[in-house]
């Protein structure tokens, strides 16, 4: 077992996250500070605590008590992040889902989180809408925005409600121990788990991020992806503000082109990216104009950062990049590069308040320098996921631990290697391989922007190993392309390592979490 370094931490016994991330400001005379900047105006600590308490007044006066569960399903806001505070103030469960789904994934999220409000704005209405029909779930749906379209029985314009609800609100007396949020646990394939976290897990992970981040009030946060990730909810918006930090947010779809004018505009310091967007970032026309010399930090989360995409991208715009590796399960990273300290491909060493191990399949220690499954000890660890007791079982293990089901090795300076998940090995020719191996020798090649490699059963039951390649721009798809690039691999990885098979797809489709989705995959291209 290895253990990251400690910090002295004094949690109470009574806890109020929201008190914690947001209103503890105004203690450090931070009122009329920038706590937003959102479609060229600016909100203020002040501004954005009054609204949550008119929000977390609105959400009372629908009937919202004490660890009820309200669901977010809208677009980045001021309103997602007043309401995101005002619901765990009032001492309910706060819990959000992905903007564009189908009305039935819409259906999955009300029937499996069953929340009593729903918080939506124009663009979600209708799927959210149509997935409630003949539901239990919510009792209503709350509409934010303006310009609404006709709302019909159990909905709600917040805008209009707002101008009656009282702007000020006592924080419930939850305890440290009390529920506070949900992370959503989204793999490549199936649906969504939910791991339900407490108030005090929240003050865990800000601490041990903000021991290597060092935020500052002078801080202006930029996220890539939408809040409705975990990672960039607490990067990109909790732990920023907790700080007294500014947030920048848009509602817009993420595109390079966006992010370029979005860090012109607001000059920001952190950028919370993901390695698909900084691929998109080096690959746009504006990219050789782009001035980012005001981002002090690039943080990397959400997929594996391969050492040929951080060398890339570090050259071009001159910024440093810090991978991040954490879980839902965990409500933090576990790895986390220094700054200074980077080395291009690793996973970064371990963080301060986590304990981690590598394992065999026996659960057993393996040694120095071999690869393991990892497993990891904090006490901002959930211990469940809801409604699926199996699969709590095989995640949630004894005395605390949990089993991330990762493939790791650390080497001799305390570095970690992502080696790919447990469960994708694939036995080839009679030998163990592990996808990601693959899949991070073939994004060396110039031509490959983004490949997933899949095994693939052959006439005979063998397993083959295809992998499915998206192609950089100016490449065409072709035998001698085939070819070049197996030839490529062949050079930096033992003969059956290499993929046996190779096609070329416009795109690799994604989970809502911005995964590639290998299941989908395998419908739409075999």
């Amino acid at each position: 077992m290895k253990r990251g370094p400690d910090i002295d931490l004094a949690i109470p016994d009574l806890l109020n996250l929201t008190t914690y991330y947001l209103e503890e400001n105004l203690d450090w005379k931070r009122g009329k500070k920038t706590a937003l900047y959102y479609e060229g105006k600016a909100y203020t600590f002040e501004r954005l605590i009054t609204l949550t308490n008119e929000i977390g007044n609105v959400l009372k006066g629908l009937g919202v008590s004490l660890e009820d569960r309200v669901l977010l399903v809208l677009q980045d806001s001021p309103e997602w992040v007043a309401s995101w505070f005002a619901i765990m103030k009032i001492g309910a469960v706060a819990t959000h889902a992905y903007t564009y789904l189908r009305p039935d994934d819409y259906r999955y999220f009300l029937d499996y989180v069953r929340p009593k409000v729903v918080v939506v704005d124009r663009t979600t209405l209708a799927a959210v809408r149509e997935g409630a029909r003949g539901s239990r779930f919510p009792r209503a749906i709350l509409v934010a925005g303006e310009d609404l379209p006709e709302l019909g029985e159990r909905e709600y314009a917040l805008g209009r409600l707002i101008p009656g609800a009282a702007s000020h609100l006592e924080a419930e007396a939850t305890g440290k121990n009390d529920i506070a949020f949900w992370n959503f646990s989204g793999g490549t394939t199936g649906k969504p788990k939910g791991v339900p976290h407490m108030h005090h897990d929240g003050i865990i992970s800000f601490e041990s991020y903000q021991d290597v981040v060092k935020l500052t009030p002078d801080d202006i946060v930029l996220r890539v992806p939408k809040l409705f990730f975990h990672y960039a909810r607490d990067l990109g918006m909790n732990w920023p503000l907790r700080a007294g930090a500014a947030v920048a947010l848009f509602p817009e779809r993420t595109t390079a082109e966006l992010i370029f004018d979005l860090i012109e505009r607001y000059r920001p310091t952190l950028l919370v990216n993901v390695p698909t967007m900084m691929r998109a970032m080096l690959q746009s026309p504006e990219a050789k104009n782009a001035d980012l010399s005001c981002v002090r930090l690039c943080l990397a989360s959400g997929e594996a950062l391969s050492g040929e995409l951080y060398k890339e991208f570090t050259d071009f715009f001159k910024i440093e990049v810090l991978n991040v590796i954490g879980s839902a399960e965990a409500n933090m990273g576990y790895f986390m590069d220094r700054p200074g300290e980077v080395i291009p491909g690793s996973s970064g060493r371990l963080t301060p308040l986590m304990d981690v191990k590598l394992v065999d399949s026996q659960g057993n220690d393996v040694q120095d320098g071999e690869t393991g499954v990892l497993w990891v000890r904090s006490d901002s660890c959930g211990w469940m996921y809801h409604q699926d007791h199996e699969k709590t079982k095989a995640t949630f293990m004894g005395r605390d631990w949990v089993n991330t089901n990762d493939l790791f090795r650390e080497d001799e300076k305390g570095y970690f290697w992502y080696m790919g998940r447990a469960d994708d090995l694939m036995k080839v020719s009679g030998i163990y391989v592990a996808p990601f191996e693959i899949e991070a020798c073939l994004e060396g090649h110039p031509a490959v922007m983004e490949c997933v490699v899949l095994g693939i059963k052959d006439a005979d039951g063998l397993v083959k190993t295809k992998a499915f390649i998206v192609l950089r721009e100016n490449y065409e798809p072709s035998d001698i392309m085939v070819e070049e690039i197996k030839e490529f691999c062949k050079q930096k990885m033992a003969p059956f390592k290499v993929p046996r098979l190779i096609r070329f797809v416009a795109e690799l489709p994604k989970t809502g979490q911005g995964k590639i989705d290998k299941r989908r995959v395998l419908e739409e291209y075999g």
